[in-house]
């Protein structure tokens, strides 16, 4: 037998351990992720414009309509004017028809998510992006439907429910960051792994906001309804046929799940597995989601209405600028301002100041009165760029390697729940205060992001142990002869004083657990890849290769 020392050469990326057939996967996921949210970029503002368009013409009858564009409507400066009455009641009934399709999708994709993102860990996540997906093209399909024949918009509920049984747009991100958690250690690459998920996500919107208003303005509805299917179907079958499969421990039990072990799975992090503390970070965790979510998954709609009408009077070309110009700001300032933070602060503070810029950007927006303000306002928000890729990646890091999916899947379905309470209860403050004080609901907003940097603060002082301990990780390697003479490797770690070992044959190209079950450990001819999870959290080992 020969035996040889640990490896003498150590060669990672800047982010510890990212290789190049993982960078190639994730720029595919990002170039699927763009796409879509191109598509859905497209989707939303035709919905909400073309909703408030047939109201408006339902409530003025048989008037005529001075105005610019498709939406075809004026907007009332003067509040004595009978015609803004019957103005701010078309808000009012509109914001509350675009309510009830995002209690019906939300209320559906709630089941749908907990399924499909347990199911994800046992068979992949091929299936992930291919069920939205699926969804979505049926949806964008059947509104374009709805808009060239103008049908009832009640109709509208078939298409939204279609959407949310195949769990919708959120269950696309439980793919995007679950397969972005595959392809990152539990490192600060991860954080930025999730950070460029959304920057594709806002380049998307930016890449079709702009284009979107003036596709509405110059061709109507149906066109940009019907671009948005095509475009979801392409991306489908760049799923279906280019998607990279991912490696996987064997498991010595069936794939399939019941949906009870499902629920536990997606669940269980919060009331059931690791310790006290460990669990408690979790609950805490969810709720500076639920902070973070609830103002921005819930109050989409109510932002269109609040810039179309009194006191901006917007069009929706210049929505589109707007949209753009933010998202391209937030992206090229914002995610570069946050890696050169992490040189001097962790994660957690980042979060909190990104959750106090964001606040304080809504409280401007409740009281802005001019162009000016709103812009301006798009500046304060800047440093929140990376406040959900922040949230996001403190959580999985907190979570095996081997349940990503689960976890992603627990945090889409609170955002799904964020997206039906919140559309409720923002529209709610809407409608009730659009006569009084049109920014009402704003100043609430605000005031719910400074909440949810008040949990992370104390997130920060209690998940201080497990940041702190981290598991020492060291690894041996011994070349061997088996009985039929081939070469395999044996690979020894030592962590927290525990040290368990594990023969593999490089030339499988797949990882194996430990007898322990705590470690994936990756070995082919060239080099040593180890994931270690403990009650600590996880930790990622080096990637070592040979000279």
């Amino acid at each position: 037998m020969e035996t040889e020392p640990l490896l003498q050469k150590t060669e990672e990326s800047p982010e510890s351990g990212v290789r190049k057939s993982q960078i190639n996967n994730l720029l595919f996921g990002n170039m699927i992720l763009f796409m879509m949210v191109t598509a859905g970029t497209m989707y939303i503002p035709v919905l909400s414009q073309y909703v408030y368009k047939r109201v408006t013409e339902d409530l003025f009858r048989n008037q005529t309509l001075a105005g610019k564009g498709p939406t075809n409507q004026a907007c009332y400066l003067n509040t004595s004017n009978p015609d803004y009455i019957l103005q701010e009641k078309a808000q009012q009934i509109a914001a509350d028809k675009q309510m009830q399709f995002t209690i019906l999708k939300s209320s559906l994709g709630i089941v749908s998510n907990i399924m499909l993102g347990s199911y994800s860990d046992s068979v992949g996540r091929k299936l992930l992006f291919a069920a939205p997906l699926t969804g979505q093209c049926l949806k964008f399909g059947i509104s374009a439907i709805i808009i060239y024949w103008n049908m009832d918009i009640n109709l509208f509920f078939l298409a939204e429910g279609v959407g949310g049984i195949t769990g919708g747009y959120f269950a696309f991100l439980i793919a995007s960051y679950a397969y972005t958690a595959d392809n990152t250690p539990a490192t600060g690459a991860r954080t930025m792994g999730i950070a460029f998920v959304e920057f594709f996500e806002k380049i998307g919107v930016a890449a079709s906001a702009t284009a979107t208003g003036y596709f509405i303005q110059d061709v109507n509805f149906f066109y940009p309804s019907l671009t948005a299917t095509l475009i979801v179907l392409l991306d489908l079958l760049l799923v279906v046929t280019l998607l990279p499969g991912r490696k996987m421990p064997q498991r010595p039990k069936s794939n399939w799940i019941t949906p009870l072990e499902g629920c536990r799975r997606v669940f269980g992090f919060y009331v059931l597995e690791g310790s006290i503390r460990k669990r408690i970070c979790f609950v805490l965790a969810i709720l500076i989601f639920v902070f973070t979510a609830l103002p921005v998954v819930g109050a989409t709609n109510i932002d269109i209405l609040f810039k179309l009408n009194l006191p901006f009077c917007w069009t929706p070309e210049k929505i589109g600028y707007y949209s753009t110009i933010g998202s391209v700001a937030q992206q090229v300032i914002g995610v570069p301002l946050t890696r050169l933070l992490q040189c001097c602060c962790i994660d957690e503070v980042i979060g909190v100041i990104d959750l106090v810029a964001m606040g304080a950007a809504e409280g401007l927006q409740s009281i802005a009165s001019t162009d000016w303000m709103m812009y301006g306002l798009a500046c304060i928000k800047i440093p929140a760029a990376t406040m959900f890729p922040i949230i996001r990646s403190v959580m999985s890091r907190l979570a095996p390697s081997n349940k990503q999916g689960a976890l992603f899947a627990s945090i889409a379905v609170v955002e799904t729940i964020c997206s039906l309470v919140g559309t409720s209860v923002f529209s709610d403050i809407y409608q009730n205060t659009v006569m009084i004080w049109r920014g009402m609901a704003f100043a609430v907003m605000g005031g719910t992001h400074v909440t949810g940097a008040i949990v992370l603060l104390i997130y920060i002082f209690v998940s201080k142990p497990i940041r702190q301990k981290r598991d020492v990780l060291e690894v041996q390697r011994d070349v061997q002869q088996d009985l039929s003479g081939a070469h395999v490797q044996r690979v020894v770690t030592v962590h927290q004083g525990t040290q368990t070992d594990l023969t593999i044959d490089p030339d499988t190209h797949v990882p194996s657990l430990s007898s322990a079950g705590l470690e994936v450990t990756e070995v082919t001819r060239t080099g040593i890849h180890v994931h270690v999870q403990s009650e600590f959290g996880e930790e990622d080992g080096r990637y070592i290769t040979e000279d």
